[in-house]
């Protein structure tokens, strides 16, 4: 929001009163707020401030709120004058507008309720007007209409009327009034029929002033506006053509101020404090504003106001802020009267003509000073007596600096080098003797007695003050050096005796004697890679530590004696407010002081941070020329037709932290009205949100700085910079933490952040009820599938077990044709080779194994123990078969468990053959069968494991093998549809050299399933 700005105070017309011509006038700078910056009205009533600071103004088409950006006004108060706007002990407001009555805004939800009716249609005027509401200390509502006074009370809704038996002149009872509590809680009614106060203990007013006071001697006729307290208890009230009236309640003694005010009606006073904090007194009439040094009994009036005619309706005094409103007929106007720690001297017009810049600030003796001006020649200025004397210059010149060298005083001017003579100054010879160029920048007299002089387009001379003459230090080589494509703006003698050379746009050079050489500090090996703030150097001064401090275009450096750059502030950093910088100090706390086109920054070079003091603080200008450091406590800066004396000390502890309140709220674009102290709840059609936030400090949008941070937000605090609103679109349903804190001018932060908490919640079809509803429906028809699916499957799994089991059953009726074949041809072999014995034995165990398996063929399942005895015997067999060419052994767990339980006949079986058929028999060398049985956990854990050829030596075989493996296989596959842990697991064995060395089987059989 743009702020019409209009500084006046230099211009004020000197009222005609007997007062001193050389008497000081105020400087005040004001803001000027109207329709163009969004108030309903010009034409304001009333002003006051709620319990959050913010600004509420009453004006002649409605009632609004200020917070230092933008105005608020209220939908359900669209029109009507409101004359009175108060608080109560709850923080709500109350305010009297002429088309509704005495309305209460609730400060939580802003909505507006009447208490009292303005009724025009009935026959009972009393209640036509409740005018003027005031909320006392102990929250009584006070009103008036123009017959008599009210007082309503808040707890009890009743409503107390009180009338008056005197009448004003013209025979009506006619006394329309305002009213005011004073620091001691007495409630004073300023009245058209004089000056009442509310006795509490007898439910009285009583007249203090007027044709019905009490004492005799205050009985006299006067009207009344408005009044308001001074520091000293002092009631001051305004006066209907009767000028402005003191009235003491202290003695009840009473003065009456008539002159100066002899054409206008006083209508409001408040007590304020002029730029350099005096006590003075603000004078609203009917025509303007009048400034009156009750001390010194000096009235100004302030021709802004006069010459426009401009009303004065009503002022407040915003003490936290040190702000006076002002409430006119055209606007509403803000003086920021607090600037703790900075005076402001005005230059007497009749003194040099107006207007004129101190340029230069020069201290001389008795405490003294000179002040180098833009044109005319320089004021010698005795602070004690704030007195100006000019001390002229043989022509029109603007000076540069001014300088003590020695015991004359130097002024080095665009137009030539002149000193001071007595009271006047007159130019210096060896000046026009050695340069053909007028324009000079700098001189100083060095340690050595030599006069350094520079000029702007003639570089540097040194000049014996004796004899006049030139001393030539450097050739012209070096000469050239120090002014290739540069000039020259300032000289500096270091604690060392070291010259310093400012340039522009080459840096800073020192003068190496020794050498004679110029030396640029880019070219030291130490500062590789180090910079200055800038190469156009505008000022340099000399630091505590003998170090050296630069000013120049881009930022500011401090420089050690050897010329290494110990630390700059710059542009690229992002600290400056902006890159012009002219000159410099550096403190006793070690901090820099340095001007800028931007006002004064303070860099704290421990802390890398950067404070301002710009006009808000009571600076005259944004751009000071002058400039002088006054160890250890002030800083004088020179501006156009005045100076700033800054006090560190005070500026320094004067640093507060800004406050941070939520101003607005917006959902879809529409006001909302909300208790911080509860969450913002938004429907699933109102997640985009916008938040305005105030520092309520009513500084320019320039000096505060917003951040934030959004919980669930990785990226930390995010820099909103002057940006005071946040906009949040399409926030997913969630629970969030909205933290907000601002910095002022000043580089302070908010002590603690605002924090507000949100809802959004989510479409029904996004809720976790929903959700549940759903994932409820979902599983009981998942539920009801995998019962059917689950008796489906165990009727098919039993059926595919038992068809199966039917398969291998078969198979257990059958002998391997090519087994009993072999069988046979082993007997027939034992009895050709006349090795009967060994013949009959083998035919004995081939009967016994073939009888064994007819009589398991009989059975679905048989005990392990028994499948354990048939396998011993088959292998047995083989092995008498195979005259014994490969070795056996059975490894079975001696439990009863174990051997109790019940599985199908020809589980083992198929595989023992295939680990001798196909993977013994084919090798050479040593032949191991290893059959194992463990029981573990419900579960026989059993290995068939050959030490053959392996797999890939040759394709199993088929037939009854084959058949035999894959319906294992089957049975497997049914007992894992019951327990999960069943399987048989086939793994090809390598020794160490990967060539193949056997197979081995692992069955894992759970013996509760079969």
């Amino acid at each position: 929001m743009a702020l019409l700005i209009r500084l006046f105070g230099l211009f004020l017309l000197l009222g005609a009163f007997g007062l001193p011509a050389c008497a000081q006038m105020p400087i005040l700078t004001l803001e000027h707020l109207t329709t163009k910056e969004g108030m309903p009205s010009n034409d304001v009533w009333c002003l006051n401030e709620d319990k959050n600071g913010f600004l509420w103004i009453g004006t002649g088409r409605n009632l609004c709120r200020y917070d230092g950006y933008s105005f608020m006004r209220l939908d359900s108060l669209q029109l009507g004058y409101c004359s009175g706007i108060s608080t109560d002990s709850k923080g709500d407001i109350y305010t009297s507008v002429d088309t509704r009555g005495l309305c209460r805004i609730d400060m939580k939800t802003m909505e507006v309720s009447t208490l009292l009716v303005n009724n025009y249609d009935d026959q009972d005027t009393n209640n036509d007007l409740h005018e003027q509401g005031l909320v006392d200390s102990q929250d009584q509502v006070w009103m008036c209409d123009y017959t008599a006074v009210k007082r309503y009370d808040i707890k009890t809704g009743k409503l107390r009327r009180y009338t008056f038996a005197k009448q004003v002149s013209g025979g009506d009872v006619y006394q329309y009034a305002s009213f005011f509590e004073d620091r001691q809680h007495v409630l004073w009614i300023v009245s058209e029929l004089g000056l009442y106060y509310y006795n509490r203990k007898t439910d009285r007013l009583v007249c203090m002033l007027g044709p019905e006071a009490i004492y005799p001697e205050n009985r006299v006729q006067v009207r009344l506006s408005r009044a308001s307290q001074d520091s000293a208890g002092n009631l001051w009230i305004g006066g209907y053509e009767y000028g402005l009236v003191k009235y003491s309640p202290a003695d009840h003694s009473f003065s009456i101020r008539k002159a100066g005010f002899e054409q206008n009606s006083v209508l409001c006073v408040q007590e304020s404090q002029d730029e350099n904090g005096r006590r003075l007194l603000f004078v609203g009439t009917n025509d303007g504003i009048s400034v009156l040094y009750t001390d010194r009994n000096e009235l100004y009036h302030l021709p802004e106001f006069y010459n426009n005619g401009i009303k004065i309706k009503d002022m407040y005094d915003d003490k936290s802020n040190g702000i006076l409103w002002i409430g006119t007929s055209e606007g509403i106007y803000k003086y920021r009267y607090r600037n703790i720690g900075i005076r402001s001297i005005a230059i007497p017009a009749n003194v040099v003509r107006l207007p004129v810049q101190v340029t230069s600030i020069q201290p001389v003796a008795g405490g003294n000073y000179l002040l180098g001006l833009s044109h005319s020649g320089a004021l010698s200025w005795q602070p004690s007596t704030n007195t100006f004397k000019l001390l002229r210059f043989p022509g029109d010149m603007l000076t540069d600096k001014l300088r003590l060298i020695g015991s004359e005083v130097f002024a080095f001017t665009d137009k030539g080098v002149v000193t001071k003579k007595n009271e006047a100054f007159v130019p210096w010879a060896p000046a026009s003797a050695l340069f053909r160029s007028t324009d000079f920048r700098d001189g100083l007299l060095d340690r050595k007695g030599r006069l350094w002089i520079a000029n702007l387009n003639e570089s540097l001379k040194v000049i014996n003050p004796v004899t006049k003459k030139e001393i030539r230090l450097w050739t012209k080589e070096q000469d050239k050096k120090l002014m290739n494509q540069s000039y020259i703006k300032a000289l500096l003698e270091g604690a060392d005796g070291k010259i310093w050379i400012a340039t522009c746009s080459r840096g800073l050079f020192y003068f190496d004697e020794e050498k004679g050489i110029f030396v640029n500090l880019e070219e030291l090996n130490f500062n590789k890679g180090r910079r200055i703030g800038g190469d156009c150097i505008n000022g340099m001064q000399r630091g505590r530590d003998g170090s050296v401090l630069i000013a120049s275009w881009g930022g500011v450096s401090k420089i050690a004696p050897n010329g290494y750059v110990m630390y700059s502030f710059d542009f690229k950093e992002g600290l400056l407010k902006d890159t012009y910088c002219a000159n410099i100090a550096e403190t006793e706390d070690g901090n820099l002081w340095f001007s800028t086109n931007e006002g004064i920054h303070i860099a704290n070079p421990k802390t890398r941070s950067v404070r301002y003091l710009t006009t808000i603080e009571g600076l005259r200008s944004n751009a000071p020329v002058g400039f002088y450091y006054h160890a250890p406590n002030e800083l004088l800066l020179g501006h156009i037709n005045a100076i700033n004396i800054l006090n560190i000390n005070q500026l320094v502890g004067n640093v507060a932290s800004p406050g941070i309140v939520l101003s607005s709220v917006e959902v879809k674009g529409k006001p909302v009205y909300i208790d911080l102290r509860k969450e913002i709840t938004l429907q699933p059609d109102e997640n985009s949100i916008t938040f305005s936030f105030s520092t309520l400090n009513y500084e320019p949008a320039s000096q505060n700085l917003y951040s934030y941070k959004l919980s669930g937000d990785d990226n930390g605090w995010v820099q909103m910079g002057n940006e005071h609103t946040i906009s949040f679109s399409n926030l997913p349903a969630d629970s969030y933490t909205l933290l907000v804190k601002s910095s002022n001018s000043s580089g302070m932060t908010t002590s603690k952040p605002l924090t507000i908490r949100i809802i959004v919640r989510p479409y029904f079809t996004s809720t976790w009820y929903f959700r549940v509803l759903i994932g409820l429906t979902i599983a009981a028809l998942i539920v009801g599938m995998m019962r059917w699916r689950v008796d489906t499957l165990a009727e098919r799994n039993r059926l595919d077990l038992q068809i199966t089991e039917w398969k291998l059953k078969a198979l257990q009726s059958q002998m391997n044709p090519h087994f009993l074949f072999n069988s046979l041809n082993s007997v027939q072999n034992y009895l050709l080779t006349n090795r009967g014995v060994e013949g009959a034995k083998y035919l004995s165990k081939f009967s016994k194994l073939v009888r064994r398996i007819m009589e398991n063929s009989n059975h679905q399942y048989i005990s392990f123990e028994k499948i354990i005895d048939t396998l011993r015997m088959y292998v047995e067999i083989e092995s008498f078969r195979f005259n014994h060419e490969f070795n056996y052994s059975f490894d079975i767990e001696e439990n009863d468990a174990l051997l109790d339980a019940q599985l199908p006949p020809m589980l083992l079986q198929p595989y023992v053959e295939n680990a001798i058929w196909h993977g013994l028999m084919p090798k050479e060398g040593e032949k191991q069968l290893t059959i194992t049985a463990r029981l573990d956990n419900k579960h026989i854990e059993c290995t068939i494991r050959d030490n053959g050829v392996g797999r890939s030596f040759a394709p199993r075989g088929e037939g009854h093998i084959s058949r035999g493996q894959e319906m294992t296989r089957g049975i497997f596959e049914s007992l894992r549809q019951k327990d999960s842990d069943a399987k048989i697991e086939l793994i090809d064995l390598f020794d160490d050299d990967n060539r193949p060395a056997g197979t081995l089987v692992i069955m894992i059989i759970p013996i509760e399933n079969i």
